[in-house]
């Protein structure tokens, strides 16, 4: 329901989802047992190599199944592979490769494969990051669409330098989105740890990012894999035909 009105009405749009197996997850895998610990409880329990495989297997099943129930909603066509390595270079290259890329952080991995699951807001709010006019254009945009052209759910956070030209601002909000967005916040600077906390103070449901060589970078990419709370969306490019 949240990545369904990013589709919009093109039905030449291809879904692709990659289900992703981190070669730092097998390598726990093949040791003889991991043990793991409830953050609530404290208790530990044994977590060996079956039971691994057993939960992983039904995540993948889950995840291709949850794209094909996606994919028929909204009338496109779409494929699924199952792809096994590092997540941050799989990461780089699968977003390299599309206009849109939109991921889940670790930790929403994690609680999937507990009992704690993660639960998404009741307000859906997008929050979309705007470094310069260029590129925060296109981010714009998705998170418009996003949030189905609901205005008062987007939440712009925008670094010194994108804050500092209202002018210009005002008339990019104009020309690319049906009203003024709800929220506008200047985040302290330009660090990726800045635009996390921002995001997570908005209670963002989604984190709209342009896939500027900067946030493209490994360790960059990291750091929003790890401590976002909520799925990413990376936009490389933004078709013209996307109404």
């Amino acid at each position: 329901d949240v990545v369904l009105p990013l589709l919009g009405r093109d039905k030449a749009v291809e879904m692709q989802g990659v289900f992703l197996e981190e070669a730092e997850l097998r390598h726990a895998a093949d040791l003889p047992f991991v043990k793991e610990l409830c953050r609530v409880t404290f208790s530990v329990r044994e977590f060996n190599r079956d039971q691994f495989e057993q939960v992983l297997a039904l995540r993948m099943r889950t995840a291709q199944r949850a794209l094909s129930v996606l994919a028929k909603r909204a009338g496109v066509a779409h494929s699924f592979r199952n792809v096994r390595g590092s997540a941050i270079s799989l990461l780089v290259e699968t977003a390299n490769q599309s206009d849109i890329t939109i991921f889940e952080p670790a930790r929403m991995i994690a609680s999937a494969m507990s009992s704690r699951r993660y639960k998404i807001p009741a307000m859906q709010r997008i929050a979309v990051a705007v470094s310069d006019l260029e590129s925060g254009g296109r981010a714009l945009l998705a998170a418009s669409h996003l949030a189905s052209g609901e205005m008062n759910r987007v939440s712009v956070l925008l670094t010194p330098s994108a804050a500092s030209d209202t002018s210009a601002l005002e008339r990019l909000f104009k020309e690319l989105l049906p009203a003024p967005p709800g929220r506008i916040r200047t985040i302290p600077d330009y660090g990726v740890n800045s635009l996390i906390e921002s995001a997570q103070a908005e209670g963002a449901a989604m984190l709209v990012v342009s896939a500027t060589p900067e946030l493209m970078d490994p360790g960059t990419l990291q750091l929003l894999r790890q401590r976002v709370r909520c799925p990413i969306c990376l936009v490389r490019q933004w078709g013209e035909n996307v109404q």
